[in-house]
């Protein structure tokens, strides 16, 4: 149920506005957007490319469904080295034994490294092995796990599955049952109650049946290779380390029917040389790749159709290593993604490179295989070539796939690519999301992320891209092809008329032995942006197509660094700010906050950035208050600064949002906005999430939503875009009474008219008189969204469920009085009359 503040009776306020002078300059940095690539908003969203795996390169297996865009599963690499997952717990399934008794043998390594705080990271020391069912099937593990690396965590409380995910965390670690140091344990799943939050809820917990003590020998950071030999026989399995035995039980249940089941938890795991075999060696269960991590027939962004052969070749590729292989005879087999949406009179824009013998088509293909457009190409030849095309619909209107097809011979196909025409037109860029963001006009962009800058390499994104190589493991749901890179970026920002912000990585997560070429990472990148075309990474930006220097002036020293730890990411910021203010004095350094020892950062460390970034996720229930906490939070970060040796840091609040999806965070916004415009110690925003396909499962908050054929935008959009349309630096200050309404005044530039911002997060209307120091008033123009509920939301079926409305109004005396809906948000603009 929609949670409302009641103010009972109609109330009836009134302000005094003074319109003679300003009080403070707002700046309109404030109303910017984080541009993170998540949940294709970037690759297929943005940036027009249409086709998804434009390599053919296989992807890793994840163990779960997804969440919210894990960072990488499972896969094995050239050297026959299985790697697991390092977020969350994966399972990958090895083998099933029809016998009770076998012997697993391999060698296991690991990287476990210890953060100050944890919330997100990995780095644990956590691998389970299901060895062995019960006669209910429930298995047993093999746990070796040291809870030194388990350090204190924390929940930034940023989506509701997080909440919960953490609330679930937190309850089985009240009832786990664990010992505090390094160990190995034979252990069972058992159900358990615990309670967390106010409330008791049933967990599966680990219950240790026989548990050894491991030494430093055993369990270490030093990442070697040790041996893993469990022997099961019968009831009795005995588990041996480096050819020692540490683990011995004999009261294991008879299933007959056993499963080999590897699992980690945020624990970033190697295997090697996994064989299962019969007690005697005499028979072989499993030996080599596990299903789940063979290499496919088919890449899996595609779809084999027809009846030919398909396989994937490695070591004979464009781009990357593998190219897809469609051997074909009379019948027409091929490989198709999609849905496209066709439109009448598109064209679709693209190429392949392919090699072999056959005829090489493209087409348009419905989902009953029939096509809608259709185009030979070739011939082909037995050397890599690259071959253009352009599709067109006649009359058909509707979704269709896009497919290669192969007849009469093998071929094979790689690097393809395609746009439509009106995108290559607009530059690249998705036309209808392109216009929807130049309507919302982010005055800055904070790019590439988030959590996405952790594992982002900027030099993957540059160059032709047909030599851009796609991210190594998926993020956000997505393998990133890296179409969308530092100069589309910058191209973008120039098309929008917004300022770029780009988040350099420290490598938090990284060992001690990279940190300097992470350092010289974020130098190469500002000096690919910023320094003339005669200089050595200018000149790389010159070849590129852009000899003019990018001038950016916003550089963040990465993002929510609180695993880091104080301690580490203040040195961080020490080294990266003075290493890059050598290359160019003129950039504005920005630092993360939102540490618990943010005062004795700015005081030890101020001079070393320009900016501190905050962040903050309201829940749904706090639509109303938030925005008055913050405020206050803002107010406190003022008087911290103001007696620090630098007290012209300013804050850049560079995430914040509802998170919800209906009116509340419209009436967020309308809240937020007003509370920073009021403020002069902030000065840049950033709202996330900025634009999201529709099938994420996760962060559904954004304000611009997308799928492959359409759009609408949310709430917090439409309000944003609705603040900023009447946006004047001049603040003006007022007297008043208020109640529960939020409020905003402000001087337009060419003085003539006062802007009101108002915002009733009520469920009762309210009536708000406007005095003002004016001569006289010509009158008032209000425009506003009043939905009527709380929970109403905008949708790809109703665009305008929310919808503005304009009324007009006269003045009373020298005077406006307004009437304020229950649930509203808007703008109202007084026409100061003049002699």
């Amino acid at each position: 149920m929609a949670v409302c503040i009641a103010a009972g009776a109609q109330q009836q306020y009134e302000i005094n506005v003074e319109s003679g002078r300003p009080s403070g300059i707002i700046d309109e940095m404030l109303y910017g957007q984080l541009f993170e690539h998540i949940y294709f908003s970037a690759n297929n969203g943005v940036w027009q490319e249409l086709i998804y795996e434009r390599s053919f390169e296989p992807e890793h297996f994840p163990g779960i469904p997804p969440r919210d865009g894990y960072f990488d599963g499972w896969f094995m690499d050239d050297e026959g080295v299985l790697h697991s997952p390092t977020r969350y717990e994966q399972p990958l399934s090895i083998t099933e034994i029809g016998s009770d008794d076998y012997e697993i043998t391999m060698e296991v390594n690991w990287r476990s490294f210890k953060l100050a705080r944890r919330a997100w990271s990995g780095g644990l020391m956590d691998i389970r092995f299901a060895f062995r069912n019960k006669e209910d099937g429930a298995p047993y593990y093999f746990r070796i796990h040291d809870p030194y690396y388990e350090t204190r965590t924390f929940t930034p409380a940023q989506t509701e599955s997080q909440i919960a995910a953490a609330d679930e965390a937190r309850a089985r670690q009240a009832v786990q049952a664990q010992t505090s140091t390094a160990n190995f344990s034979i252990s069972v799943m058992a159900e358990r109650e615990a309670g967390v939050g106010g409330r008791t809820r049933r967990v599966s917990t680990f219950e240790p049946l026989v548990t050894a003590a491991a030494d430093k020998s055993q369990v270490n950071e030093e990442r070697d290779w040790h041996k893993l030999r469990i022997s099961c026989n019968g009831n009795t399995v005995k588990v041996y380390w480096d050819d020692k035995e540490v683990l011995s039980y004999n009261e294991l249940e008879k299933s007959g029917k056993n499963d080999l089941v590897f699992w980690v938890n945020y624990t970033e795991a190697l295997y090697r040389n996994i064989r299962v075999t019969s007690a005697n060696g005499r028979r072989v269960y499993f030996e080599g790749t596990p299903k789940d991590v063979q290499i496919p027939d088919v890449a899996q962004q595609w779809t084999g159709f027809g009846p030919g052969k398909f396989s994937l070749v490695k070591g004979d590729a464009v781009n990357m290593d593998y190219s897809q292989r469609i051997e074909s005879g009379a019948e027409r087999s091929g490989v198709f993604q999609g849905p496209q949406n066709v439109v009448k009179g598109e064209k679709f824009v693209g190429s392949v490179y392919a090699k072999g013998d056959g005829r090489l088509s493209v087409a348009l293909r419905r989902e009953d295989g029939s096509f809608v457009a259709f185009k030979l190409l070739g011939p082909v030849t037995e050397e890599w070539k690259k071959y253009d095309f352009t599709l067109e619909a006649e009359s058909y209107v509707g979704p269709a796939d896009f497919a290669i097809c192969v007849q009469e011979g093998a071929i094979q196909i790689d690097q393809a690519t395609m746009s439509t025409q009106r995108g290559l037109d607009a530059g690249g860029f998705r036309p209808d999301i392109l216009q929807a963001v130049k309507e919302l006009h982010p005055t800055c962009l904070r790019w590439p992320g988030g959590g996405y800058v952790a594992q982002y390499n900027w030099k993957w994104g540059i160059g032709p891209q047909e030599e851009r190589i796609r991210w190594p493991h998926w993020m956000w749901m997505d393998y990133d092809q890296n179409c969308f890179g530092t100069d589309e970026f910058i191209r973008f920002c120039r098309e929008i008329n917004s300022e770029p912000v780009i988040v350099v990585r420290v490598g938090f997560d990284r060992p001690e032995s990279e940190h300097e070429a992470i350092l010289q990472d974020a130098l190469d990148w500002l000096r690919y942006c910023n320094e003339p075309a005669t200089g050595e990474w200018g000149a790389k930006r010159a070849a590129n197509g852009h000899p003019a220097p990018y001038n950016v002036k916003y550089w963040e020293i990465d993002n929510e660094m609180w695993e880091m730890g104080i301690v580490k990411y203040e040195a961080a910021v020490r080294k990266f700010s003075t290493e890059m203010r050598k290359i160019d004095p003129s950039i504005k350094i920005i630092a993360c906050g939102g540490f618990q020892e943010d005062e004795e950062f700015i005081n030890r460390s101020g001079s070393y950035f320009d900016y501190m970034s905050l962040h903050h996720y309201e829940q749904q229930g706090g639509y109303a208050t938030g925005p008055a906490r913050l405020g206050q939070q803002y107010d406190r970060y003022a008087q911290m600064i103001a007696k620090s040796p630098n007290p012209n840091i300013k804050l850049f609040i560079s995430e914040w949002n509802l998170n919800s999806i209906d009116w509340r965070t419209g009436l967020f916004a309308g809240g937020f906005l007003n509370v920073c415009e009021a403020r002069d110690i902030v000065a840049m925003g950033a709202a996330a999430l900025f634009i999201r396909r529709t099938d994420a499962p996760d962060w559904n908050n954004a304000f611009i939503n997308f799928d492959y054929k359409d759009l609408f935008k949310a709430p917090n959009c439409q309000v944003t875009e609705l603040w900023y349309n009447h946006f004047s630096k001049y603040r003006l200050a007022y007297t008043g009474e208020t109640g529960n309404l939020s409020i905003s005044t402000t001087l337009s530039e060419n003085g003539a008219n006062v802007i009101v911002k108002v915002v009733n997060p009520t469920n009762e209307a309210a009536t708000l008189r406007i005095k003002g120091d004016w001569p006289a008033i010509e009158g008032a123009e209000f425009e506003y969204y009043a939905p009527g509920s709380l929970t109403v939301a905008n949708s790809m079926e109703q665009k305008d469920a929310v919808a503005l409305k304009r009324s007009s109004l006269k003045p009373s005396g020298n005077d406006i009085v307004l009437e304020v809906p229950s649930l509203s948000a808007g703008v109202l603009t007084i026409a100061k009359k003049f002699d």
